[in-house]
C-alpha cells in the first residue's frame, strides 16, 4: 500500500508544482497577462530655438507606434495608466524654485474636452535632470480615439528654463 501511496504523492506534487510556474507567467502583479502592458513614450527636445517631440508605444516590449508628434488610443482598446514618469531638463540655471507647471492631460476625439493626468512642478535650479513619478494606484482609464498630450515648455518668453525630456505613460491594454 505505501509503495502506491508514494509514487501518488509524487506524482501530484510534480504535476502541482510543475504548473504552478507556468500559470503564475500568465499575468503580472496587476492581475493583467503581459501581452496587454504598454509603455507610451514622449521625447522631447530643445535646441534653442525649436521644439521637437514624437510618441511612440511599446506593446509588450515590442514597437508599435510610428512616432508621429501625437499618440491616440488604438481602435478596440482602452489605456489603462497605472504610472506616469518625467523626466525634466533644466536648460537654463534659474534663480529661485521655478514657478511653472509642465502637464500630462487627455482629450476627447473631438479635442474640445481636456481632463488633466497630472502636473509636475519642477525643483531643479541648475542645469541637468530630474525625474519625477507618480503612481496612479487604481489606475486611469484612456478610451479609444483619445489623445494623449503634453505641455512640454516652460512656455515664459518663449524660451524654456525647464521642459519635459521624455515622459513614459506605462500600463496596460484591456479590449
Amino acid at each position: 500500500m505505501r509503495n502506491r501511496i508514494l509514487p501518488t504523492l509524487i506524482l501530484g506534487a510534480a504535476l502541482v508544482f510543475g504548473a504552478a510556474p507556468a500559470a503564475r507567467a500568465q499575468v503580472t502583479h496587476l492581475g493583467v497577462s503581459p501581452k496587454q502592458m504598454v509603455k507610451v513614450n514622449y521625447f522631447g527636445f530643445w535646441d534653442g530655438t525649436t521644439f521637437t517631440a514624437q510618441w511612440s508605444d511599446y506593446n509588450f516590449g515590442v514597437l508599435t507606434g510610428d512616432g508621429t508628434k501625437s499618440f491616440v488610443v488604438p481602435k478596440g482598446k482602452t489605456l489603462i495608466l497605472t504610472d506616469i514618469e518625467v523626466t525634466i531638463r533644466c536648460q537654463t540655471a534659474v534663480t529661485g524654485t521655478p514657478n511653472i507647471q509642465l502637464g500630462a492631460y487627455i482629450a476627447d476625439p473631438a479635442g474640445t474636452a481636456v481632463s488633466i493626468l497630472n502636473r509636475f512642478v519642477p525643483t531643479r535650479q541648475t542645469v541637468g535632470y530630474e525625474m519625477q513619478r507618480t503612481p496612479m494606484t487604481a489606475g486611469y482609464a484612456i478610451p479609444e480615439g483619445y489623445q494623449i498630450i503634453v505641455d512640454p515648455i516652460d512656455p515664459a518668453n518663449g524660451i524654456p528654463s525647464h521642459y519635459f525630456r521624455r515622459v513614459n505613460l506605462l500600463g496596460y491594454y484591456v479590449e
